[in-house]
């Protein structure tokens, strides 16, 4: 039996998640726990979370689209050009209101990804509806 929230899913797919931090340096969340974490677009909104294992909390975001911006990147450890990936930076601010800045790599590429969040809501940072292609 499928609940509302299961059938407004625009697009669901692991990805590999990056956070920025202060002084400009970017944290990768664990890829091995629980599979590794999850990009979920709905209308309106998109969850980013990651099981964190036993022992510690998972991680939980849910950005609203409205407001915030997205733009092709590549980003890679700590901020570094070491093991830079493709990906989809997207700011914007979180359930308790927080800017959160997030370079997303789906396993799946960029374009699903790309379009789901352009179909929730979330608009490119030049204005344009680029393709990642």
């Amino acid at each position: 039996m499928s609940t509302d929230n299961e059938a407004s899913v625009i697009y669901s797919g692991r990805t590999l998640v990056r956070a920025r931090r202060r002084f400009n340096t970017w944290e990768t969340w664990n890829n091995r726990l629980g599979g590794g974490p999850v990009l979920v677009v709905r209308p309106g909104s998109f969850e980013v979370s990651a099981p964190q294992g036993m022992m510690l909390n998972s991680r939980d975001l849910v950005i609203q689209s409205i407001g915030a911006r997205m733009w092709l990147d590549k980003v890679g450890w700590a901020g570094t050009p070491l093991g830079s990936k493709a990906c989809i930076r997207v700011a914007g601010r979180d359930q308790r209101s927080r800017r959160v800045e997030l370079a997303l790599s789906p396993r799946d590429g960029l374009n699903n990804a790309w379009q789901a969040l352009l179909s929730s809501g979330v608009a490119p940072r030049d204005g344009s509806s680029a393709d990642p292609r």
